[in-house]
């Protein structure tokens, strides 16, 4: 039975960032770990989420028809990832 001073680590490292303001770096890296759940595994095995910076997610490709498909389902791939957030966190995807 937990006492009322016990907490989780989850709870505690949430409580954490909270209080220090890096809810937007915490919920970038989220969105790093969890691409694949945004584009399917088969398209997360052939592709390399990079980085993300000012709103803008760097995704690598190196297959050309997949980097066409993936920039034309641009728009709903990026309401996707921002539906799992409180406050949108990606503008664009940049597809290379």
């Amino acid at each position: 039975m937990k006492n009322s001073n016990e907490h989780s680590i989850r709870e505690l490292a949430l409580q954490f960032i909270n209080q220090s303001g890096k809810q937007r770096l915490y919920a970038e890296r989220t969105l790093l770990e969890k691409w694949p759940e945004y584009i399917g595994e088969l398209c997360a095995r052939q592709t390399q989420c990079i980085s993300i910076h000012s709103g803008v997610l760097k995704v690598k490709v190196p297959n050309a028809a997949l980097r066409f498909e993936l920039t034309g389902r641009k728009t709903m791939i990026i309401e996707k990832i921002n539906a799992d957030y409180t406050t949108p966190i990606v503008q664009d995807i940049l597809f290379f």
